[in-house]
């Protein structure tokens, strides 16, 4: 990648931190048309998708009670075991899929912790709300296995 390419997409992130920052976008389509206002032509629905996974960011409720995407600075990683147990409630399956359940925003982290392990830890990916995760595991012959894996690296107490 060429100096000035690295500039550019540099400059993107920043100005796309900024959008998100405002708290106002609540489509890809008017972050897409804010960075063309601000010189960045040809950002496609794909481009922005991309930014926004890149980012973490997650989509919630304003003070207007529209739904925006934000950066959840809140959301940082936990610091400890501790920290992580306090955010998960309970982790249960039905031979197809296991769910998740945390305090409210806590599911975006543990998603993210979770998809970070990915196929390593029997997962093949994970869909998170607020509050609950959807985790489709690699082999359903193995999810008592590894719903009790993520019981155990999450300090969940209970068995399957």
């Amino acid at each position: 990648m060429t100096t000035l390419r690295k500039k550019h997409e540099s400059n993107l992130v920043q100005a796309f931190k900024r959008l998100l920052k405002e708290q106002c976008h609540g489509s890809q389509g008017q972050l897409a048309e804010a960075l063309s206002e601000q010189g960045f032509d040809n950002m496609s629905q794909a481009k922005i998708s991309r930014l926004l996974s890149k980012l973490g960011a997650v989509k919630t409720r304003n003070a207007n009670n529209e739904m925006i995407y934000i950066l959840p600075d809140e959301l940082a990683v936990p610091k400890s075991k501790q920290s992580i147990e306090s955010v998960v409630l309970s982790v249960k399956h039905n031979s197809m899929q296991i769910i998740l359940k945390t305090g409210i925003g806590g599911a975006p982290l543990i998603s993210r912790m979770l998809d970070s392990m990915g196929e390593s830890a029997g997962i093949l990916g994970t869909l998170a709300g607020d509050d609950t995760i959807f985790i489709a595991p690699i082999d359903v012959n193995r999810i008592d296995e590894i719903t009790q894996s993520i019981r155990d690296l999450l300090g969940v107490k209970g068995t399957v």
